[in-house]
This record gives structure tokens, C-alpha cells and sequence, in this order.
């Protein structure tokens, strides 16, 4: 009997020694997450887009080579004018060329400056989207990774209780033997044994159904076999008294992203007001087709250089409306920031305060266990000297049992606000 009394006391010397530890399993997970997901690779693949568009941007600054033909066949010959001789001139019925040119643009009106700095805007937007996408992921991971240990040490914690309730059935057991109590208090164990035992085989079940959950999130085979924690280790954390909104500001991704996304909105007004600025560009290039430069229908080769100015005059406020457009998509994308900034301010100091609720939830519950097992204790004594019935010991248990479960709740929900508290700042990662 006392031997019973001091393995429940066990239990919480264990929980003690685990107490300011911390678990590493969650970062191989994260990684694991990171490299495997969909959405990760999705964003990567467009910031991969996203950067070839900046080299193109570039290549529109270069000269451009190229090569072209063209064939037209008359119906009704182009008559040309009689020689000084009188003779009829030739009819030409068959036009064609081969036909390179280089071109050169040199003044665009600030459009090629303004697209290359749009696409570098662009390429960089993608780059914290793949950062955001990191983030999304990770706590994602955190959650799949904390319910599974969570499932596994309830799963430990009713076994636990009830085998406790098996080694209490061997007292009533002998106890009846010895005729000093009645069946009926065999049978009301038994009934609490069996309702142990099924709660036993339904835990087990949510456990390995919640590793299949964490097995797909990091890319493995559903059916691999559970590599976590026994159970659930108390993050150790530090209160902090600066303001934790503005460092969020500075590291979260979507402000980045919006940041970026504004810079890229202004270099498209640019762009769009460009296309009515003059232009101005040259070119070479050659040809070789008929007629010839002599107007024969035999082919021959000609060359020719061009410059070309074009300077828009009027074109009825067309330019005036595009631009207009152009600069709302800047406006909505800093009216964004600003719902982003009091969203993100609201996340940080909403997940500050439910860590700081969740780790008080966990201190207390951590008092109410040590009462509950003083109490089996107690109550395992008492029986034993025939001063309490069997149903007060099973009761004693029992609420032991959901003192354990709270136990556990309340670490499964700091664990789980201290990885919300991270994403909410911006400061999730796959490393210590």
C-alpha cells in the first residue's frame, strides 16, 4: 500500500526534473516541415520567378539582335517606268527579304530604370513570402508535434492509473478473502478497472492517429513509427519588459512584404507615365531580297541605320487616368500595412498575454497534482485502517487521475503559446 503512495510521488518528482528542460525534437520536426511542404516549395518556385524576371528587366537595357523574313506575292505586277531608251520596265510580282537588325534604346522616359527596380521590389516581396510560408509551416509542425506527445502521455498517465487501480483490486482481493469486506466493493473496482481499460484503447488510438498527422506533416510515411517526447517538457522563458509590437514590426515577414510591395506599386506609376515620356532609341541592321536596291528582280544585299524620336503631344487625359489608377494600387497597399501593423501589434501582445496566463495555468496546476496525490495517500492509508470505503479511495484516484490531465493540458498549452508567441514575433526557426 505505501509502496503505491510513493510511486504516485514519484510521478511528480519526475515532473519536477523536467521542469526548466527543453524539448529539441521540435526543431528536426520544423526542418523536417520546412523542407517538405508544398507551400514552401510553392513559394520558392515563385521567388525563383520572381528573380528571373529581375534579370530580364535587366537584359531590356541591352542592344537586341534580330533576324526576320517576309515574302508578298502582288496579284497585279507593280508596273515599273520605261529606261531612257524607251524600254518597258519590268513588272514585279515577287517581293521578299531576309532581313538583321540591332536596336538600341536610349532614352525610354525612365521606363526600363523604373521595370528593373519593379521586378528587384517584386523578387524581394517573394522573398519574405518565402520566409511567411517558413513560418506558417513551423507552427504548424509545433501544433501536430505537441498534440501527438500530448496524446502519448495521457496514454501514459491512464495506464498508469490504470494499472494503479489493478494493484488496489489485489487489496480488496485479499481483503475479501479474508471476508473483512464485502463483493460488492471487489465489483466496484472492477467497474472503475474496465472504464480504465477502455479509455486506455481509445487514447492509444488518438495517439497513433495523431503521429500519422505529424508523419504527413514532415513528409513521411503515415505508418513510419512514432519518434517523440514521453512526454511533454515545460519551455523555459523569460518575461521581457520592452515593447515586444515593435520588434515584431522589424522581424515579421508581412511587414517586409508590404514594405516591398509599396516600392514596387511606386515604380509602376513610374512605369505606367513612362509609355507618355519621349523615346528615343537606334538601330542598325541589313537586308538581302527582291527588288533590289536598283529595283531589279534580282535579290541583292542593302543596309540601313535609323534613329527614331517619338514625343507624345495629346492624348485626351489618357495619361492622367492611367497614372491615377496606378497610384491606388499604391494607396491600398498602404492602407494594408496599416490594418497589418495594428493586426500584428494585436497578435504579439494577445499571444504575450496567453503565455504569461498559460504558464500561471501551469503553476497552479502543478499545485493542485501534489494535493491530489497527498490525497490518494491519505485515502490509501485510511482504507488500509478501515476508516474509508472504497469508493472514497477510487474517488481519490480518480480525481488524481483529472488532476494529471489538467497537469498535462496546461503544458500542452504553454508549449503551444510559446510557439504562437514566437510566430507571433516573427522569431520561429528551425535552430537553436
Amino acid at each position: 500500500m505505501k509502496n503505491f503512495s510513493i510511486s504516485i510521488l514519484l510521478i511528480l518528482f519526475s515532473i519536477t526534473l523536467m521542469y526548466s528542460q527543453q524539448d529539441t525534437l521540435i526543431y528536426k520536426y520544423r526542418r523536417l516541415a520546412v523542407d517538405y511542404q508544398q507551400s514552401v516549395k510553392m513559394a520558392q518556385r515563385d521567388l525563383a520567378g520572381a528573380e528571373s524576371m529581375v534579370d530580364a528587366a535587366k537584359s531590356d537595357r541591352l542592344p537586341k539582335l534580330d533576324f526576320y523574313g517576309r515574302y508578298n506575292y502582288m496579284g497585279v505586277p507593280m508596273q515599273l517606268a520605261p529606261d531612257a531608251d524607251g524600254n518597258p520596265g519590268e513588272q514585279l510580282s515577287n517581293f521578299y527579304s531576309l532581313d538583321m537588325a540591332i536596336t538600341q534604346p536610349i532614352l525610354t522616359g525612365g521606363y526600363l530604370k523604373n521595370t528593373r527596380n519593379a521586378a528587384q521590389s517584386q523578387a524581394e516581396v517573394m522573398r519574405d513570402f518565402v520566409n511567411l510560408s517558413e513560418q506558417e509551416v513551423m507552427m504548424n509542425s509545433d501544433a501536430y508535434y505537441w498534440s501527438a506527445v500530448t496524446k502519448k502521455e495521457i496514454s501514459t498517465v491512464l495506464i498508469k492509473y490504470r494499472d494503479a487501480i489493478g494493484q488496489f483490486l489485489k487489496v480488496i482481493q485479499d481483503r475479501v478473502d479474508e471476508e473483512v469486506v464485502g463483493m460488492n466493493e471487489l465489483y466496484q473496482a472492477k467497474v472503475r478497472y474496465n472504464d480504465a481499460e477502455y479509455e486506455v484503447i481509445r487514447t492509444e488510438k488518438e495517439f497513433m492517429i495523431s503521429i500519422m498527422e505529424l508523419n504527413r506533416m514532415i513528409g513521411l510515411s503515415v505508418n513510419t513509427p512514432p519518434n517523440v517526447a514521453d512526454s511533454l517538457l515545460v519551455v523555459n522563458w523569460a518575461e521581457v519588459n520592452f515593447n515586444l509590437a515593435e520588434k515584431a514590426l522589424q522581424q515579421r515577414p508581412e511587414i517586409g512584404m508590404l514594405e516591398n510591395k509599396i516600392s514596387m506599386n511606386l515604380y509602376n506609376e513610374k512605369v505606367t507615365a513612362s509609355q507618355y515620356n519621349p523615346q528615343f532609341g537606334v538601330g542598325v541592321g541589313g537586308n538581302w531580297g527582291a527588288p533590289s536596291p536598283g529595283l531589279s528582280t534580282d535579290p541583292a544585299f542593302n543596309y540601313n541605320v535609323q534613329a527614331k524620336l517619338a514625343i507624345p503631344i495629346y492624348y485626351w487625359g489618357q495619361k492622367k487616368e492611367e497614372v491615377f489608377a496606378s497610384r491606388q494600387l499604391t494607396e491600398i497597399s498602404k492602407l494594408e500595412m496599416e490594418q497589418t501593423k495594428d493586426m500584428i501589434t494585436l497578435e504579439v501582445e494577445s499571444s504575450y498575454y496567453d503565455l504569461q496566463q498559460s504558464q500561471h495555468q501551469l503553476d497552479f496546476a502543478v499545485s493542485s497534482l501534489d494535493n491530489a496525490s497527498k490525497n490518494v495517500e491519505v485515502m490509501l492509508d485510511r482504507y488500509h485502517e478501515g476508516l474509508s470505503s472504497v469508493l472514497e479511495v477510487l474517488d481519490a484516484q480518480l480525481y488524481w487521475q483529472k488532476t494529471y490531465f489538467n497537469y498535462i493540458q496546461a503544458k500542452h498549452e504553454l508549449n503551444i503559446a510559446f510557439s504562437a508567441y514566437q510566430r507571433a514575433m516573427g522569431e520561429l526557426s528551425i535552430s537553436q
